[in-house]
Parts: C-alpha cells; structure tokens; sequence
C-alpha cells in the first residue's frame, strides 16, 4: 500500500510532502513540509506572511485549524497604502498594497499548532526541502512565471521587494532561479526557536520598527498576541456522505453547505443543460442568501445554526424551485497517508504588499488592501477582527472515514468550484481527476461566467435571464481545486498548474 498521496498546486510543493511521507512522516508531517515549500515554488500564491485554514481528520476525530489574518488598529498617521494595476488581458484589475495593508499575519503558527498537534517527525526535518530549495534556488513553472509577470507592479514596488524578486533587474522565471537564503535562515531558526521567534522575540521587535518607519499599521503587540482557533468544523449530510468544512465566522463552509442543501432534493446531471441551469439557479439563491444573513461584520460562530431553521430553508427552495476579483491568488493542499490521516489545506498572501520582512526573505500580506476581504470600504473593521474568507478546505467522509480531501483556490469562486467537484465525484460518479477537469460555471452579481465544453443549450438559456460571460478556454478565474481519495486516486487542477503524487 502507498504510504500517502499528495495533490497540491507545483511538483515541487507536492515532493516535499512526498520525501517526507517516505521518510515516515504522517499526512500532517507531510503538509507542514508543503507549506513551507509553496512560497518558493508558488510566491505569488502563499506566502508566511499571510494566512489560511486546516481541516483535518486524525483518530476517529474532525478539526478545524484557524491562522488566518487578523486587522490590526489603525495607527498609521500617514498610511503607506496605494493602488496598483494589474493588466489581465480581458481586464485591469486594481489592486492596494503598501505597508498599511498588512494584516497580522497567522501561518507560522498555523505550521507550529499543526505539527505540534498531529505531527511526528521533529521540525529540523519538516523544514529540510523549504530550507534545501531556498538556497538553491528554484526555477519556477512556466505558469508561475507568468503570475510573476502580472504581478510585476508589486514586486518592483519597494527596494527590499525588488531585490529578492527582481535580482540585477530581471524577474525571476523559468531561467533565473527563486534564490532566498534569508528564507532558509529564518526557517532554521523557526525549527531551533519555535513561533516565538517571529511573533515575540527580535524578529517580531524588527517587523515593530520597519512598519513604524514605512507607514503601517502592524506592531509588536499585534503578533504577540496572535492566537491559532481551533475550532469545530461544519458538517453536513449530502448524498450519504458526511462533509466537514471550514465553519463561521469564515462564510465559505456555510455558502457550500447552502448550495448542496438547495440540490439536494433531486441528483444533478451538469451534463445536462437542465442541470446547469439548475446549479446556476442555486448559486443565485446563494447569492440571496449570502446577503440577507451571511453579515461578515458579524463573527457568531452560531450563524451555522440558520440552516437548522425548516422555514428558512423551504422559503430558499421555494424560490429555487420557482426559478468578481479575477485573480483570486490563493494555494490548496491535500494530503492523505496510510494510517487514514487527512489533511485539507487552504492558504493566501493576497497579492502580497510588496513589504519583505527584514532578515527574512518574507512577503507580508496585503488582506487590507483586497476589496472581497474589505465590503465595506477600506480600514472601516474594529481592530482584533479575524478576517473572513471563503476559504473551505473539505473533508468528506464515508463510515466516518475519509472518503475525499479536497479544497480550492480562487476568491468568489472556491465555492462554486468545490460544489461542482462534488457534484460531479460524489453525484455524477466522475474519477476525481475528470470531475476537476470538467468545465466550470460561476454565478455572482447576476452575471453568468462560462468556460467551453458545455451544451450550447446552457448559454442560450442562461442569456435568456442574466448577462452571460464565456471564456474561450479554460481560466484560472474557476478556482484551482486540488483533491486526493481514500483510494489512492488525486486530481490537480490544470487551471493553475497543479500537481499530484504519490509516496511508495
């Protein structure tokens, strides 16, 4: 039997999850390996100075790992925070960094709750491949590359930035290597030390006074009272299945769970015409719903309790029955070991500030500066707030084991993405590969978004009722999911360069 099988979104990410799994690592070993390789081989995907979300599965047990942002207050007298456009072909996109839109980032001790919790090999040799490719190098993917090209603006935006992304003038691609050696340094120490040396020793002192002097907002104080939630997932029943997701005060659990309830009452074929207009239907009642109860200002981890209400959900069906940010730069992994351990997770940097931890080799986030985390306007949450988001890493379980480890990338798009992957693996009976393969279709602010390989018949009728957008080809727009079974299968998306494999 293999020892576990990876899917993640760079061959290089996935192989630092397998060298630890063949170690003897276990799922959680294995992941905490990954995430510290992605910012190398994904760094404008995820980055340690941001934050995420684990969903995992161990002994009989589900739980939910929290290290996501938190806003920290508004000091900054004159904040360095400022648009910057990203040309994306189809349209320009802005988007605000600088240093007074970083968040206090979550992933470090996500990675140290993590191993701490679950793991079983020492950290020493956690770090070892992130600590091995920074030094010497990585030469990124071609599709990496070009998300270093679109992101250029940033990357060039402070001398620190430049430096490490931009060395001699050129960016690094798929000839000039991704050479960090601050990063291995910090991790060396991040194994010796623990979090602590981020968020409350000289590390931490250095980040006080570089924000200070830069015009942000993040002080010490901020990271050392940074605190990982642990927290009970969501679950619930679809088709059989029990799902266990990411639950409020993050809305993407609760809006997936949502999706599946509306589509529960018959099986879906989005193979069909009938079908698709269905799913677009439900993601528009979603939509409905998202607005009228889903309040992000509103951290109630109780929220999860209006789908117990039999009126509220009848009142949705009924109206079911009766009838964008385009960049989305965030990671997923999935991993699944022999000893039946799952782990789901799901990490962002944003698009990064363009600030670089000094000493480092760190690119801080820049969630205050990204619209879809902000709804209503700029610098306007209460100071201690931990951002929403609609992440949902999955696990969905079968005799209460794991049955599929799943999650996605792609802002708005994570719950539309991971719905139709289970749609169509759970419902459909696809091979995980092909259900995440499959053309995609999302739904929001009344307009329709359309990869080809559907009917023709869908985008007629679609266009009969909201405005409809097609693709010519399939787009990284649609979410990444990345997925892995209990049977040893796995799909990457081929959206954002995903990758799989498996540990013998």
């Amino acid at each position: 039997m293999p020892k576990g099988i990876v899917a993640a979104g760079d061959p290089r990410t996935v192989r630092a999850a397998l060298e630890i799994l063949e170690e003897g690592g276990n799922a959680f070993d294995a992941l905490c390996a990954a995430l510290l390789v992605a910012p190398l081989s994904e760094p404008m995907l995820t980055s340690l100075g941001g934050g995420g979300f684990l969903t995992a599965f161990s002994e009989g047990e589900s739980r939910l790992y929290d290290f996501f942002v938190d806003v920290p207050p508004d000091r900054a007298e004159t904040p360095d925070f400022f648009p910057i456009y990203v040309d994306f072909g189809t349209a320009v996109q802005e988007f605000h960094i600088g240093a007074a839109s970083t968040a206090v980032p979550g992933l470090v001790a996500g990675i140290e709750a993590i191993h701490s919790d679950l793991g079983r090999l020492p950290m020493e040799r956690i770090v070892a491949p992130a600590v091995r490719h920074a030094r010497k190098g990585i030469v990124l993917s071609p599709l990496q590359a070009s998300f270093v090209r679109l992101l250029e603006p940033i990357l060039r935006s402070t001398p620190e930035s430049a430096a490490l992304f931009a060395p001699g003038g050129k960016l690094i691609d798929t000839e000039t290597p991704y050479l960090n050696p601050d990063y291995a340094e910090f991790l060396e120490r991040f194994a010796r030390e623990g979090a602590e040396c981020f968020y409350t020793g000289e590390i931490a002192r250095a980040i006080d006074r570089f924000y200070r002097e830069r015009g942000g907002s993040l002080r010490y104080e901020d990271l050392s009272s940074y605190r990982v939630h642990r927290r009970t997932p969501l679950t619930f029943d679809y088709r059989g299945y029990r799902c266990v997701t990411n639950p409020p005060p993050s809305a993407g659990g609760i809006l997936i769970t949502f999706t599946l309830r509306l589509l529960d009452e018959k099986p879906i074929d989005l193979h069909d015409p009938d079908g698709v207009i269905r799913f677009v239907e439900a993601l528009a009642i979603t939509g409905e719903f998202r607005s009228s109860h889903v309040d992000p200002r509103i951290h109630d981890p109780s929220l999860a309790r209006i789908l117990e209400d039999p009126r509220l959900m009848e009142h949705y069906r009924m109206g079911y029955r009766s009838r964008l940010n385009l960049w989305g730069n965030t990671t997923h992994i999935s991993v699944y070991d022999a000893e039946g351990n799952a782990a789901a997770a799901t990490t962002t940097n944003g698009e990064g500030s363009g600030i670089v931890v000094p000493g480092c080799g760190i690119m801080m986030n820049n969630m205050l500066g990204e619209e879809d985390l902000n709804p209503h306007g700029f610098f306007q949450w209460e100071a201690g707030v931990r951002l929403p988001s609609m992440m949902a890493p999955t696990i969905v379980l079968q005799r209460r084991r794991p049955h599929l480890v799943l999650g996605s990338a792609g802002s708005n798009r994570i719950r539309s993405a991971i719905v139709q992957t289970l749609l169509r693996h759970l419902g459909m009976e696809q091979p995980i590969d092909e259900a995440i393969a499959a053309p995609r279709i999302h739904f929001e602010k009344g307009e329709v978004f359309l990869e080809p390989g559907f009917d023709p018949e869908v985008a007629k009728r679609l266009n009969r009722r909201y405005k409809t957008t097609l693709f010519d080809e399939k787009s990284l727009f649609f979410g990444g999911v990345n997925a892995v079974t209990s049977r040893f299968a796995a799909g990457a998306d081929p959206r954002r360069g995903g990758a799989t494999g498996v540990a013998s």
